[in-house]
């Protein structure tokens, strides 16, 4: 039956109410704030009512009125009384539909904590007009926040846990101080016939290290079954590297030895790193594929074809943030032409004219597959065109002539003029890789790219310029020869790395001031959600010259105007992205590790998928194959989550299904006051932080402390204090785990809440500890429940208490196994709410 029996009914009780609020000056004028006209239209009964906030004094209208409302609410009379008793929650209204929202609806929200004393007044109303008994008997309990309650949990007795977690999260007192990329990068004679000979020299040490390579991969030594060698197509490495400046950089690729040799890394080192030794370029971490030596500005070759355009575009992005002269290289084959992060990093760089060079070698195969099989499109060099950038085709194989082209597009570059694409046809004389046994070339083809040695070809011209003879060349290989047999036996007998290095770069060191509760203001008010990431952003923006925003539309706010009016305030550090996410995340993981601090802002987490290399296989893992030689200090902000009619590919809660890759740490904030706090905490790490929000929590109202404060990261919070059951839950989940303990307590239940707040580090001995005390547990998250975290949950609880720590059988509340689906009635079906953790809750208690 309807709370209202009649229109008259409503229409009586609502005049009296808003009479009450146009009454009361401090309630009415942080009302016409707002300066907007709200209409309410009810069902069952049927009704309206227009407030005119635009100023004062506050006029309201029952029934139809003239004027255009800003925003409009439709929810049924019930719902509206929920409303003003203070009990519904108004996202969760809106995105069940409950509420029917038209029009300025965030501004309309911002109201929220404007107008809380009406609820009282409301009360008063219901009591004067005879209708007191609609007022619940059970009075809504106000949650104390976090940071007050820190006393009160220091204070419990101990309980006897045991955890046994080793993150690889060293925490050190100040921020990480790492050497400047490119401080040690070599010189290039100026003059010419020096530059020629040194060239020589450099294509012979490239060749020598390399047959190194082949006999030793023949005789077993190497512990690989992946070496890719560039013999043939020394003149490209060379050429290209010479042209460049000591602090330029250069990423490679899984064929990157000659790259890192020209470059100036340390052979005896590089040898040792292929050996698998400890004393290698990256301690044995990174091996042939990944080879980096960051201090020589070789920031690594990359297993995954087509990254290394993107980290190059990133490395150009922080010089161009930084205001260096400095030049990023790209070296990529033509097989990685066809990788759409290759395109979407071309055409990002050429949006921003950033000082990039993108290098083509192009050998004529992928892998096995010839260049006409592969592409119609075979003079690589004319791919430019479709990104307005400017472009040449040169013979690889002719050293000098490399040079010329990079060098002409280095000082492009330089001059602000954007990237250049160079396309260098040469040839590698061996397989894709060592040991291969397709047969996909003639040895007739093989003989006559042989025939173009770039090293002869270059000795021979500088001979007949007498500038250098056979016997000199013979003998620059005979003491290239002889360094390599000294330095191979000292790589052999080297020791291989310490099994206590195992975990070691995993992680960057941390200022553990972001790891340590420590207290926060007192002083609060009432903001949204969105606001409060607002605020941390342009603090951190203010605290940080480093610090960069990224993403689609974020000068306008993004999707969920999040960022709106920051462009204002850092003209030059919010940067508008093409739609690419692969652009957006793989620029920020080269920015980086050259020393800027960027946060990446993708669209809808479903996105996520749109870029997963650059995340799972850059930002996660580049500085352990890197032996700890950078840090990745990126964020990576995305919402997520159902609830907006917005179906399956825009609904999802993917938290989980990167919380197992080993060097990312994982973020979902439930509150406006950690929203904030752990946001900056996630800006200043030193690590990449996926930093996931919920999208119906965006105008979610709450306290957020006045002055600086930071959230610790990998420290969960007990946001409701209780004996009975442990409620475990994950982002927007809280809310809903909080909204089911005020129903249990009307039980006689009393459950206690836990905010995980960050999926890794998880706070392991805080969930323990909850669990002890109430001996049942129940785990509740957004996403599917099979495979969720919540079962990564419960196996921790399990491990760790003895089972006599247990009065029941450990429950999951978690989204059926299906895609989000888009009708509203399956969507809330589909995805877990307050009644579904109560259901869980007491099935526990009765088992």
């Amino acid at each position: 039956m309807s709370v209202f029996q009649s229109t008259e009914e409503l229409y009586h009780t609502m005049e009296a109410l808003f009479e009450r609020i146009a009454s009361d000056q401090e309630l009415s004028d942080r009302l016409l704030e707002g300066e907007m006209v709200v209409r309410f239209r009810w069902r069952d009964p049927e009704g309206e009512a227009t407030i005119d906030l635009r100023k004062a004094p506050l006029r309201f209208t029952l029934g139809p009125s003239d004027l255009e409302p800003d925003v409009q609410m439709t929810q049924t009379a019930d719902v509206s009384h929920q409303f003003w008793l203070g009990r519904l929650n108004v996202l969760q209204a809106i995105a069940s539909r409950k509420v029917v929202s038209r029009g300025s609806v965030s501004k309309a929200l911002k109201l929220l904590p404007a107008i809380q004393p009406a609820f009282a007044l409301y009360h008063d109303v219901l009591r004067a007009t005879g209708r007191g008994n609609l007022i619940p008997t059970e009075p809504i309990r106000r949650r104390t926040p976090w940071w007050q309650r820190l006393r009160i949990r220091r204070d419990r007795p101990p309980i006897d846990v045991s955890v046994d977690e080793d993150w690889g999260i060293r925490l050190v007192g100040e921020d990480l101080v790492l050497p400047e990329v490119g401080a040690d990068g070599p010189r290039t004679p100026t003059d010419s016939d020096e530059r020629a000979i040194a060239m020589v020299r450099a294509m012979i040490r490239i060749r020598v290290f390399e047959e190194h390579l082949a006999r030793a991969y023949a005789a077993g030594e190497l512990p690989t079954e992946a070496i890719h060698l560039s013999t043939g197509q020394e003149a490209t490495a060379v050429g290209a590297c010479m042209a460049l400046e000591p602090g330029d950089t250069i990423v490679t690729t899984h064929r990157g030895h000659g790259h890192m040799l020209a470059k100036g890394a340390d052979p005896e080192a590089m040898l040792a790193e292929i050996y698998g030794k400890a004393g290698g370029l990256c301690g044995g971490k990174g091996g042939s594929m990944h080879v980096t030596q960051a201090s020589v500005g070789a920031l690594g070759a990359n297993g995954i074809v087509g990254a290394s355009t993107l980290i190059a575009t990133g490395a150009a992005l922080a010089a161009r943030l930084a205001d260096r002269p400095t030049v990023a290289v790209a070296f990529l084959g033509d097989g990685a032409t066809n990788q759409g992060m290759t395109h979407e990093a071309m055409n990002f760089a050429a949006v921003f004219d950033l000082p990039v060079v993108f290098i083509v070698e192009n050998n004529q195969y992928g892998e096995f597959t010839p260049l006409d099989r592969h592409t119609r499109a075979v003079r690589l060099a004319d791919r430019a065109v479709a990104y307005g950038i400017a472009s040449t085709r040169v013979d690889g194989n002719d050293a000098e002539e490399v040079f010329d082209a990079v060098s002409q597009a280095a000082v492009r570059a330089r001059r602000g003029d954007g990237p250049t694409l160079v396309e260098c046809l040469t040839y590698r004389w061996r397989g894709h890789m060592e040991g291969e046994e397709a047969e996909y070339r003639t040895a007739e083809e093989i003989t006559s790219w042989q025939a173009l040695d770039p090293i002869s070809m270059l000795a021979k011209r500088l001979e007949a310029r007498q500038v250098l003879s056979d016997e000199v060349v013979s003998e620059i290989r005979r003491e290239v020869d002889d360094d390599f047999a000294a330095i191979s036996q000292r790589v052999k007998d080297a020791p291989e790395p310490p099994l206590s290095g195992l975990h070691e770069h995993v992680f960057a060191p941390e200022p553990g001031a972001l790891y340590n509760p420590t207290m926060v203001p007192l002083e609060t008010r009432d903001i949204t959600y969105s606001e409060a990431l607002r605020e941390a952003l342009a603090e951190e923006l203010e605290r940080d010259e480093r610090v960069f925003l990224l993403g689609e539309d974020v000068t306008q706010g993004g999707y969920f105007a999040v960022t709106r009016g920051l462009e204002e305030r850092f003209p030059d550090r919010i940067l508008d992205t093409p739609i690419s996410e692969y652009a957006i995340v793989g620029s920020a993981v080269g920015a980086a590790i050259a020393g800027r601090r960027p946060v990446a802002e993708i669209l809808f987490s479903d996105f996520l998928t749109c870029c997963m290399d650059p995340i799972v296989n850059q930002a996660a893992k580049l500085r352990y194959m890197a032996g700890g030689q950078y840090a990745l200090p990126l964020v990576v902000r995305t919402p997520g989550g159902a609830g907006l009619g917005m179906a399956a590919q825009h609904s999802q809660s993917l938290e989980p299904l990167l919380t197992g890759v080993p060097g990312l740490i994982v973020i979902a904030p439930a509150t406006p006051a950690d929203a904030k706090g752990l946001l900056k905490a996630a800006i200043r790490s030193s690590n990449p932080v996926l930093f996931f929000e919920h999208k119906l929590l965006y105008l979610h109202t709450g306290p957020v402390p006045e002055g600086e404060y930071t959230v610790p990261i990998g420290t969960a919070a007990v946001v409701r204090e209780g004996s009975d059951v442990t409620i475990v839950a994950i982002g927007a989940m809280v809310l809903q785990a909080l909204s089911a303990a005020e129903s249990l307590a009307a039980d006689g239940v009393e459950a206690e809440v836990v905010d995980v707040r960050t999926l890794v580090p998880l706070d392991t001995e805080t969930i323990l500890r909850s669990v002890a005390k109430t001996g049942r547990l129940v785990t509740a998250e957004e996403a599917p429940r099979m495979h969720g975290f919540g079962a990564e949950i419960a196996a921790r609880v399990v491990e760790h208490l003895p089972p006599t720590r247990l009065r029941a059988a450990i429950r999951r509340v978690g989204a059926a196994h299906v895609p989000v689906p888009y009708a509203k009635n399956l969507e809330q079906t589909a995805i877990p709410g307050d009644n579904d953790i109560v259901a869980a809750v007491r099935t526990v208690m009765e088992s």
